[in-house]
């Protein structure tokens, strides 16, 4: 695993995803993302996602990451997701496609 710090255009992606997630936007979601990605993250999908952790995002939040995995074709950059509300913790997989995001994965 790859601990050195990710490109910055994957960490500018994971932001605006997180952004999105928190104000529930999926247009500005949907802006990073490949075609696979803009397929295959369906609104339903995000929509989920956003009511699960919004609340939570408000309160405040931080993102460390923990390095990138090779699988295929794509680099992997791994982050932890924490909340000022000291609940659960995720971890975010972020798949990147050239300078797009093709997926990502917050369990």
């Amino acid at each position: 695993m790859n601990q050195t710090a990710p490109p910055q255009n994957a960490i500018d992606c994971l932001q605006v995803i997180l952004d999105a997630t928190a104000s529930k936007n999926y247009e500005l979601f949907t802006t990073v993302g490949d075609a696979g990605y803009k397929t295959s993250i369906t609104q339903k999908m995000f929509d989920d996602v956003s009511e699960q952790l919004a609340s939570r995002m408000e309160k405040g939040y931080s993102i460390n990451y923990f390095g990138e995995i090779k699988q295929g074709n794509c680099p992997i950059y791994l982050w932890k997701l924490s909340f000022e509300d000291g609940g659960d913790e995720f971890v975010a997989h972020m798949t990147m496609n050239g300078d797009q995001v093709a997926g990502i994965f917050i369990e």
